[in-house]
């Protein structure tokens, strides 16, 4: 039986966040090779209407990506726990607590985001599919839950750069990892709190996991 080494879990649960979280848009990318079309629409692009309208011609679409993309983002988080208990103690400990308590807030912010859309806004597209019409207050709730995605990329992107700078002083892993992951994160999240919805894609968030992932994986002690 293989043992990892804390560094080489918490690489390994990087690499597979980012693996799940990324299998969705696969999925979606075959699916629009196929049919012509997203399996559903952006809300940041069209009507609330025609964003309940799309769910409800595909619920279990639906459900998969927002199923999908939470696996992932947890998983992802239970590499960064790790990599926190890895660098504790360390010279770049303070920067890895402030940066994983950023991390969790975000997740946390994604999983409540995950609960209203398999409940609130499925019932909303369901009721838009019986009646025509959507329920009162629910035009509203796809650029709400736009503008939380927004808000859990800029802290995401933070908890990236904090990382970085952890790992930077501490000397983990090479430097250039560090510096790639402070880059990242920063233009990350400027980006995001300038632009938006126009650069609101959550899949980039987890490259430079995904890299760290393989460097610490590769890692012999």
């Amino acid at each position: 039986m293989v043992e990892l080494t804390l560094p080489q879990l918490s690489g390994l649960l990087l690499i597979a966040g980012a693996a799940i979280f990324w299998s969705v848009i696969v999925g979606a990318i075959v699916s629009t090779m196929r049919t012509g079309s997203l399996p559903f629409k952006d809300p940041s692009t069209v009507p609330a209407l025609e964003f309940y309208q799309s769910i409800s011609a595909k619920p279990r679409w639906w459900r998969a990506i927002n199923l999908v993309f939470s696996t992932g983002i947890v998983v992802t988080a239970l590499g960064l726990t790790v990599l926190q208990a890895v660098l504790d103690g360390t010279s770049g400990g303070a920067f890895s607590q402030l940066g994983l308590v950023l991390f969790l807030v975000a997740t946390t912010l994604w999983v409540g985001q995950l609960i209203f859309n398999l409940s609130m806004t499925s019932w909303a597209a369901s009721e838009v599919e019986r009646t025509g019409t959507m329920p009162p207050t629910s035009e509203a709730w796809p650029l709400a839950f736009d503008r939380l995605v927004n808000t859990y990329m800029v802290l995401a992107y933070l908890a990236t750069a904090l990382f970085g700078a952890g790992i930077l002083t501490s000397e983990l892993l090479p430097g250039w990892a560090g510096w790639l992951a402070v880059v990242a994160g920063l233009a990350g999240a400027a980006s995001v709190s300038l632009t938006g919805a126009r650069a609101a894609i959550p899949l980039l968030i987890h490259v430079v996991p995904a890299i760290l992932g393989v460097l610490l994986l590769n890692q012999s002690g």
